[in-house]
Protein backbone atom coordinates (compact mmCIF):
# COMPACT_ATOMS: atom_id res chain seq x y z
CA UNK A 1 0.00 0.00 0.00
CA UNK A 2 1.04 3.69 -0.78
CA UNK A 3 2.82 5.57 2.43
CA UNK A 4 0.01 7.93 4.17
CA UNK A 5 0.40 11.09 6.26
CA UNK A 6 1.75 10.42 9.70
CA UNK A 7 -0.56 11.97 11.34
CA UNK A 8 -2.64 10.55 13.79
CA UNK A 9 -2.30 8.21 17.22
CA UNK A 10 -0.08 6.39 18.39
CA UNK A 11 -0.85 3.39 19.81
CA UNK A 12 2.02 1.31 20.63
CA UNK A 13 5.20 -0.77 19.10
CA UNK A 14 6.13 -4.05 18.33
CA UNK A 15 9.28 -5.22 17.06
CA UNK A 16 10.31 -1.77 16.47
CA UNK A 17 7.62 -0.60 14.55
CA UNK A 18 5.34 1.77 15.64
CA UNK A 19 1.93 1.23 15.49
CA UNK A 20 -0.94 4.13 14.88
CA UNK A 21 -4.24 4.89 14.16
CA UNK A 22 -5.26 7.81 11.24
CA UNK A 23 -8.58 10.24 12.52
CA UNK A 24 -10.23 9.12 9.52
CA UNK A 25 -9.96 5.60 10.93
CA UNK A 26 -12.59 6.33 14.09
CA UNK A 27 -15.25 7.15 11.13
CA UNK A 28 -15.21 3.45 9.40
CA UNK A 29 -14.80 2.04 13.13
CA UNK A 30 -18.06 3.66 13.25
CA UNK A 31 -19.84 2.63 10.30
CA UNK A 32 -18.41 -0.94 10.95
CA UNK A 33 -20.17 -1.05 14.65
CA UNK A 34 -22.38 0.82 13.56
CA UNK A 35 -23.79 -1.90 10.61
CA UNK A 36 -23.10 -4.32 12.80
CA UNK A 37 -25.25 -3.11 15.67
CA UNK A 38 -28.18 -2.31 13.96
CA UNK A 39 -28.36 -5.16 11.06
CA UNK A 40 -26.10 -7.97 11.00
CA UNK A 41 -26.85 -8.97 14.89
CA UNK A 42 -30.00 -8.15 15.00
CA UNK A 43 -31.19 -10.24 11.41
CA UNK A 44 -29.64 -13.60 13.46
CA UNK A 45 -30.13 -13.25 16.75
CA UNK A 46 -33.89 -11.55 17.12
CA UNK A 47 -34.20 -11.35 20.55
CA UNK A 48 -31.18 -9.07 22.21
CA UNK A 49 -31.31 -5.85 23.42
CA UNK A 50 -29.53 -2.83 21.85
CA UNK A 51 -26.90 -2.77 24.52
CA UNK A 52 -26.26 -6.59 23.23
CA UNK A 53 -25.93 -5.75 20.07
CA UNK A 54 -24.00 -2.96 20.33
CA UNK A 55 -21.13 -4.61 22.88
CA UNK A 56 -21.36 -7.84 19.79
CA UNK A 57 -20.53 -4.96 17.47
CA UNK A 58 -17.29 -3.15 19.60
CA UNK A 59 -15.86 -6.75 19.79
CA UNK A 60 -16.37 -7.83 16.36
CA UNK A 61 -15.04 -4.42 15.03
CA UNK A 62 -11.82 -5.01 17.37
CA UNK A 63 -11.12 -8.87 15.79
CA UNK A 64 -11.58 -7.01 12.19
CA UNK A 65 -9.50 -4.92 12.71
CA UNK A 66 -7.16 -6.55 14.49
CA UNK A 67 -7.27 -8.88 11.92
CA UNK A 68 -6.13 -5.85 9.25
CA UNK A 69 -3.07 -5.14 11.55
CA UNK A 70 -1.91 -8.79 11.80
CA UNK A 71 -2.44 -8.78 7.93
CA UNK A 72 0.03 -5.43 7.46
CA UNK A 73 2.32 -6.69 10.33
CA UNK A 74 2.63 -10.08 8.01
CA UNK A 75 4.33 -7.76 5.35
CA UNK A 76 5.79 -5.48 8.48
CA UNK A 77 8.04 -8.69 9.19
CA UNK A 78 8.90 -10.38 6.26
CA UNK A 79 10.42 -7.02 5.12
CA UNK A 80 12.20 -6.59 8.36
CA UNK A 81 13.69 -9.97 7.68
CA UNK A 82 15.28 -9.31 4.42
CA UNK A 83 16.71 -6.25 5.57
CA UNK A 84 13.83 -3.77 4.65
CA UNK A 85 13.17 -1.27 7.77
CA UNK A 86 9.28 -0.60 8.34
CA UNK A 87 8.74 2.76 10.49
CA UNK A 88 5.12 2.56 11.28
CA UNK A 89 2.02 0.72 10.74
CA UNK A 90 -1.28 2.78 10.29
CA UNK A 91 -4.97 2.01 10.33
CA UNK A 92 -7.14 4.32 8.27
CA UNK A 93 -10.36 4.78 6.59
CA UNK A 94 -9.93 2.12 3.96
CA UNK A 95 -7.97 -0.17 6.02
CA UNK A 96 -4.11 -0.53 6.93
CA UNK A 97 -0.74 0.50 5.44
CA UNK A 98 3.00 -0.78 6.55
CA UNK A 99 5.44 2.14 5.79
CA UNK A 100 7.98 0.69 4.41
CA UNK A 101 11.10 2.87 4.07
CA UNK A 102 12.29 1.56 0.81
CA UNK A 103 11.52 -0.75 -1.83
CA UNK A 104 12.78 -4.24 -2.44
CA UNK A 105 15.79 -4.73 -4.57
CA UNK A 106 14.79 -7.67 -6.44
CA UNK A 107 11.57 -9.48 -7.42
CA UNK A 108 11.92 -12.74 -5.34
CA UNK A 109 12.03 -10.06 -2.12
CA UNK A 110 9.02 -8.19 -3.42
CA UNK A 111 6.83 -11.74 -4.06
CA UNK A 112 7.73 -12.22 -0.42
CA UNK A 113 6.50 -9.16 1.12
CA UNK A 114 3.28 -8.91 -1.05
CA UNK A 115 2.42 -12.65 -0.38
CA UNK A 116 2.75 -12.44 3.29
CA UNK A 117 -0.24 -10.23 3.97
CA UNK A 118 -2.77 -12.32 1.71
CA UNK A 119 -1.50 -15.49 3.33
CA UNK A 120 -2.16 -14.42 6.78
CA UNK A 121 -5.47 -13.27 5.96
CA UNK A 122 -6.29 -16.74 4.68
CA UNK A 123 -4.89 -18.13 7.79
CA UNK A 124 -7.19 -15.89 9.44
CA UNK A 125 -10.07 -16.68 7.48
CA UNK A 126 -9.64 -20.12 7.55
CA UNK A 127 -9.80 -20.25 11.62
CA UNK A 128 -12.80 -18.03 12.09
CA UNK A 129 -14.60 -20.23 9.43
CA UNK A 130 -13.58 -23.40 11.36
CA UNK A 131 -14.75 -21.80 14.55
CA UNK A 132 -17.95 -20.29 13.06
CA UNK A 133 -18.84 -24.01 11.74
CA UNK A 134 -17.55 -25.74 15.39
CA UNK A 135 -20.34 -23.74 17.24
CA UNK A 136 -23.02 -23.56 14.38
CA UNK A 137 -23.20 -27.68 14.51
CA UNK A 138 -23.09 -27.73 18.08
CA UNK A 139 -25.74 -25.07 18.49
CA UNK A 140 -23.71 -23.41 21.10
CA UNK A 141 -22.90 -19.75 22.31
CA UNK A 142 -24.82 -18.22 18.78
CA UNK A 143 -23.74 -14.68 19.08
CA UNK A 144 -19.81 -15.88 19.40
CA UNK A 145 -20.65 -18.08 16.20
CA UNK A 146 -22.63 -15.24 14.36
CA UNK A 147 -19.50 -13.06 14.77
CA UNK A 148 -16.74 -15.32 13.78
CA UNK A 149 -19.29 -15.91 10.51
CA UNK A 150 -18.72 -12.08 9.86
CA UNK A 151 -15.01 -12.41 10.47
CA UNK A 152 -14.74 -15.70 8.30
CA UNK A 153 -16.70 -13.80 5.69
CA UNK A 154 -14.70 -9.95 5.53
CA UNK A 155 -11.46 -11.63 5.95
CA UNK A 156 -12.12 -13.55 3.05
CA UNK A 157 -13.47 -11.09 0.95
CA UNK A 158 -10.57 -8.85 2.17
CA UNK A 159 -8.24 -11.49 0.59
CA UNK A 160 -10.17 -11.83 -2.52
CA UNK A 161 -10.42 -8.25 -3.31
CA UNK A 162 -6.10 -7.45 -2.05
CA UNK A 163 -5.23 -10.21 -4.32
CA UNK A 164 -7.01 -8.38 -7.93
CA UNK A 165 -3.93 -7.96 -9.69
CA UNK A 166 -3.24 -4.15 -9.36
CA UNK A 167 -1.11 -2.10 -7.71
CA UNK A 168 -1.65 -0.85 -5.10
CA UNK A 169 -3.31 -4.16 -4.10
CA UNK A 170 -0.85 -6.84 -2.63
CA UNK A 171 -2.51 -8.71 -5.93
CA UNK A 172 -0.55 -5.82 -7.92
CA UNK A 173 3.00 -6.20 -6.26
CA UNK A 174 1.93 -10.12 -6.71
CA UNK A 175 2.04 -9.37 -10.64
CA UNK A 176 4.49 -6.29 -10.27
CA UNK A 177 6.77 -9.19 -8.95
CA UNK A 178 6.34 -11.50 -11.65
CA UNK A 179 6.52 -8.82 -14.56
CA UNK A 180 9.74 -7.80 -12.84
CA UNK A 181 11.29 -10.97 -13.23
CA UNK A 182 9.83 -11.96 -16.64
CA UNK A 183 11.08 -8.96 -18.52
CA UNK A 184 14.13 -7.68 -15.58
CA UNK A 185 12.45 -4.44 -15.38
CA UNK A 186 11.22 -2.77 -12.81
CA UNK A 187 9.84 0.49 -14.47
CA UNK A 188 8.02 -1.31 -16.78
CA UNK A 189 6.29 -4.07 -14.64
CA UNK A 190 5.44 -1.16 -12.07
CA UNK A 191 4.32 0.71 -15.22
CA UNK A 192 1.87 -1.70 -16.64
CA UNK A 193 0.73 -3.14 -12.94
CA UNK A 194 -0.13 0.67 -11.98
CA UNK A 195 -2.25 0.30 -15.41
CA UNK A 196 -4.07 -2.24 -14.26
CA UNK A 197 -4.76 -0.91 -11.10
CA UNK A 198 -6.29 2.26 -12.39
CA UNK A 199 -8.35 0.39 -15.01
CA UNK A 200 -9.69 -1.74 -12.29
CA UNK A 201 -10.26 1.66 -10.10
CA UNK A 202 -11.88 2.54 -13.16
CA UNK A 203 -14.58 -0.63 -12.70
CA UNK A 204 -15.19 -0.14 -9.21
CA UNK A 205 -16.21 3.39 -10.12
CA UNK A 206 -18.63 2.36 -12.92
CA UNK A 207 -19.94 -0.72 -10.68
CA UNK A 208 -20.42 2.47 -7.84
CA UNK A 209 -22.49 4.37 -10.08
CA UNK A 210 -24.97 1.11 -11.33
CA UNK A 211 -25.48 0.38 -7.62
CA UNK A 212 -26.82 4.03 -7.01
CA UNK A 213 -28.26 4.68 -10.17
CA UNK A 214 -30.07 1.65 -10.18
CA UNK A 215 -31.27 1.68 -6.39
CA UNK A 216 -29.37 -1.65 -5.26
CA UNK A 217 -27.77 -0.19 -2.81
CA UNK A 218 -26.78 4.33 -2.32
CA UNK A 219 -24.04 3.69 0.46
CA UNK A 220 -22.74 1.04 -1.04
CA UNK A 221 -22.05 2.56 -4.41
CA UNK A 222 -20.97 5.47 -2.77
CA UNK A 223 -17.98 3.64 -0.43
CA UNK A 224 -17.37 1.62 -4.03
CA UNK A 225 -16.50 4.83 -5.28
CA UNK A 226 -14.30 6.94 -2.79
CA UNK A 227 -12.22 3.20 -2.68
CA UNK A 228 -11.81 3.32 -6.27
CA UNK A 229 -10.79 7.36 -6.34
CA UNK A 230 -8.66 6.35 -3.45
CA UNK A 231 -7.24 3.03 -5.49
CA UNK A 232 -6.63 4.91 -8.67
CA UNK A 233 -4.42 7.73 -6.92
CA UNK A 234 -2.46 5.07 -5.31
CA UNK A 235 -2.11 3.35 -8.48
CA UNK A 236 -0.22 6.48 -10.34
CA UNK A 237 1.69 7.61 -7.09
CA UNK A 238 2.96 3.90 -7.30
CA UNK A 239 4.93 4.70 -10.85
CA UNK A 240 5.47 8.45 -10.32
CA UNK A 241 7.17 7.65 -7.45
CA UNK A 242 9.29 4.71 -9.02
CA UNK A 243 10.46 7.20 -11.94
CA UNK A 244 11.48 10.08 -9.46
CA UNK A 245 13.56 7.13 -7.31
CA UNK A 246 15.27 6.19 -10.63
CA UNK A 247 15.98 10.02 -11.64
CA UNK A 248 16.51 11.19 -8.07
CA UNK A 249 18.54 7.64 -6.99
CA UNK A 250 21.96 8.58 -7.97
CA UNK A 251 22.07 12.15 -7.26
CA UNK A 252 23.43 12.98 -2.85
CA UNK A 253 22.45 15.67 -0.72
CA UNK A 254 25.84 16.82 -0.70
CA UNK A 255 25.64 18.33 -4.78
CA UNK A 256 22.17 20.22 -3.60
CA UNK A 257 22.35 21.38 0.22
CA UNK A 258 23.05 25.20 0.58
CA UNK A 259 26.27 25.52 3.20
CA UNK A 260 25.39 29.24 4.05
CA UNK A 261 22.73 28.56 6.80
CA UNK A 262 21.18 30.44 9.28
CA UNK A 263 20.70 29.44 12.41
CA UNK A 264 19.14 30.44 15.57
CA UNK A 265 20.10 30.59 18.98
CA UNK A 266 17.62 28.28 21.65
CA UNK A 267 17.26 31.56 24.34
CA UNK A 268 15.32 33.64 22.31
CA UNK A 269 11.42 34.10 22.37
CA UNK A 270 9.10 33.12 19.61
CA UNK A 271 8.35 36.95 19.30
CA UNK A 272 11.88 37.60 18.32
CA UNK A 273 12.20 34.54 16.04
CA UNK A 274 8.98 36.20 14.05
CA UNK A 275 10.64 39.38 13.51
CA UNK A 276 14.03 38.79 13.22
CA UNK A 277 14.21 35.59 11.30
CA UNK A 278 10.86 34.23 9.65
CA UNK A 279 9.79 37.81 8.27
CA UNK A 280 13.65 38.95 7.40
CA UNK A 281 14.84 35.81 5.51
CA UNK A 282 11.32 33.88 4.55
CA UNK A 283 12.28 30.62 5.27
CA UNK A 284 9.72 28.10 7.07
CA UNK A 285 12.39 26.18 9.08
CA UNK A 286 15.93 27.36 10.82
CA UNK A 287 17.84 24.99 12.28
CA UNK A 288 18.88 25.66 15.98
CA UNK A 289 22.50 25.81 17.13
CA UNK A 290 23.60 26.33 20.82
CA UNK A 291 27.26 26.68 21.20
CA UNK A 292 28.52 25.72 17.82
CA UNK A 293 26.12 22.52 17.75
CA UNK A 294 23.03 21.91 16.31
CA UNK A 295 20.38 21.02 18.73
CA UNK A 296 16.94 21.02 17.16
CA UNK A 297 14.58 22.38 14.54
CA UNK A 298 12.37 25.50 14.33
CA UNK A 299 9.50 25.61 12.13
CA UNK A 300 6.53 27.68 11.84
CA UNK A 301 4.32 24.85 11.97
CA UNK A 302 5.66 24.60 15.88
CA UNK A 303 5.30 28.18 16.47
CA UNK A 304 2.05 28.21 15.02
CA UNK A 305 1.47 25.35 18.32
CA UNK A 306 2.09 28.01 20.59
CA UNK A 307 -0.36 30.72 21.75
CA UNK A 308 -0.26 34.16 20.62
CA UNK A 309 -0.31 35.31 24.17
CA UNK A 310 2.77 33.51 25.30
CA UNK A 311 5.43 34.42 21.79
CA UNK A 312 7.04 36.71 24.50
CA UNK A 313 7.85 34.39 27.22
CA UNK A 314 7.95 31.17 24.96
CA UNK A 315 11.68 30.54 24.11
CA UNK A 316 12.46 28.88 21.20
CA UNK A 317 14.23 25.47 22.45
CA UNK A 318 10.64 25.15 23.56
CA UNK A 319 9.22 24.60 20.36
CA UNK A 320 11.73 23.19 18.21
CA UNK A 321 11.80 19.64 17.18
CA UNK A 322 14.73 17.43 17.83
CA UNK A 323 17.62 16.65 15.37
CA UNK A 324 16.79 12.48 15.31
CA UNK A 325 17.28 10.58 12.27
CA UNK A 326 13.67 11.40 11.01
CA UNK A 327 14.49 15.22 11.09
CA UNK A 328 17.62 14.56 9.61
CA UNK A 329 19.58 13.78 6.71
CA UNK A 330 23.88 13.10 5.92
CA UNK A 331 25.60 14.35 3.12
CA UNK A 332 25.47 10.90 1.54
CA UNK A 333 21.78 10.37 1.30
CA UNK A 334 20.37 10.26 -2.02
CA UNK A 335 17.45 12.59 -2.59
CA UNK A 336 14.98 9.62 -2.14
CA UNK A 337 15.55 9.20 0.98
CA UNK A 338 15.40 12.89 1.83
CA UNK A 339 12.05 12.95 0.21
CA UNK A 340 10.79 10.47 2.50
CA UNK A 341 11.97 11.39 5.22
CA UNK A 342 10.43 14.98 4.35
CA UNK A 343 7.07 13.76 3.45
CA UNK A 344 6.94 11.52 7.04
CA UNK A 345 8.08 14.47 9.42
CA UNK A 346 6.23 17.33 7.33
CA UNK A 347 9.25 19.70 6.76
CA UNK A 348 9.99 21.34 3.79
CA UNK A 349 13.13 22.03 4.49
CA UNK A 350 15.53 19.44 6.45
CA UNK A 351 18.99 19.75 8.38
CA UNK A 352 22.21 18.31 6.90
CA UNK A 353 24.62 16.31 9.40
CA UNK A 354 28.45 15.53 9.31
CA UNK A 355 29.51 12.77 10.73
CA UNK A 356 30.42 14.13 13.85
CA UNK A 357 27.16 15.71 14.03
CA UNK A 358 28.43 19.16 12.90
CA UNK A 359 25.52 21.29 10.56
CA UNK A 360 26.97 21.03 7.43
CA UNK A 361 24.11 22.43 5.33
CA UNK A 362 20.42 22.66 4.82
CA UNK A 363 18.67 21.54 1.55
CA UNK A 364 14.53 22.02 0.49
CA UNK A 365 11.98 20.64 -1.26
CA UNK A 366 11.91 23.44 -3.10
CA UNK A 367 15.54 22.75 -4.22
CA UNK A 368 14.79 19.26 -5.13
CA UNK A 369 11.88 20.02 -7.30
CA UNK A 370 14.03 23.03 -8.90
CA UNK A 371 16.68 20.27 -9.70
CA UNK A 372 14.10 18.19 -10.97
CA UNK A 373 12.48 20.65 -13.29
CA UNK A 374 15.84 21.79 -14.65
CA UNK A 375 16.35 18.21 -15.65
CA UNK A 376 12.98 18.27 -17.47
CA UNK A 377 13.37 20.91 -19.46
CA UNK A 378 16.70 19.20 -20.37
CA UNK A 379 15.08 16.59 -21.05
Amino acid sequence: MPLLTSRGIPLFSIFGIRVMVHYSWFVVVALIVWGLATGWFPSYLPDRSTTQYVLLGLITGFFFFASVFIHELSHSIVAIRNGIPVRRITLFLFGGVAEILREPSDPKTELKIAVAGPAMSALIGAVCWAAYFFLEARSIRPGLAIAFQYLALANTFLLLFNLLPGLPLDGGRVFRAVLWRATKNVTRATFVASNVGKGLAGLLIVLGILAIVTGWGTRSGLWLIFIALFLRQAADTSYRQLVMREKLGGVRVSSLMSTRVVTVPPGISIAELIEDYLLRYHFTAYPVVSEGRPVGLVTIAGVKRVPRGRWQETRVEQAMLPLVEETSVSPDDDLPTTLQKMSQSGLSRIPVLGTSGDLVGIVSKRDIMSYLQIRSDLA
